[in-house]
């Protein structure tokens, strides 16, 4: 019995040895397994952090793009009303110039007429004045041969 006290001893303490052993390599194992998933989870955390970083980015970049977006829509409008104004404003210059355009071709159209009418006036004034001419020839010529009848008849009394 004492052999087989031995060997049983020997066989636990095998065992023991075998779990020692193998609490030994699985700690071994699970450690290397620890820093393997560590490092990767610091390696996902940075690439994490620097994807937030980009989007924090890419957001500010979106915010200024919006501001500007909303700025260049107010500066579109601005421009439409100052357009509408403008055209209108150069519709009523338009409508203004038409009018003006026809009463200056009335007024060229009068002023034709009146010029003929001056002409004709002028030549009226003319044979007006000749006829007056005439009459004051005719008035000396009878004055002259009343002052001659007068002359006679005085010297016939």
């Amino acid at each position: 019995m004492a052999i087989m006290k031995k060997d049983v001893n020997f066989v636990f303490f095998i065992l023991i040895i075998a779990t020692v052993v193998s609490f030994a390599g699985f700690t071994a194992y699970y450690q290397v397994s620890f820093r393997n998933i560590n490092a990767e989870y610091d390696t996902k955390l940075a690439e994490l952090n620097k994807v937030t970083t980009d989007l924090l980015d890419k957001k500010a970049l979106l915010l200024q793009t919006s501001s500007e977006l909303d700025t260049t829509k107010k500066g579109r409008e601005e421009l439409g009303q100052q357009y509408n104004e403008i055209k209108d404003e150069r519709d009523d210059l338009q409508s203004e110039r038409d009018t003006l355009k026809e009463n200056l071709f009335q007024t060229k159209a009068e002023l034709v007429q009146k010029s003929d009418q001056v002409v004709s006036l002028s030549s009226q004034l003319s044979t007006e004045k000749k006829r007056a001419d005439d009459f004051k020839a005719d008035r000396d010529y009878y004055e002259q041969k009343y002052d001659d009848c007068k002359d006679d008849l005085s010297a016939y009394e």
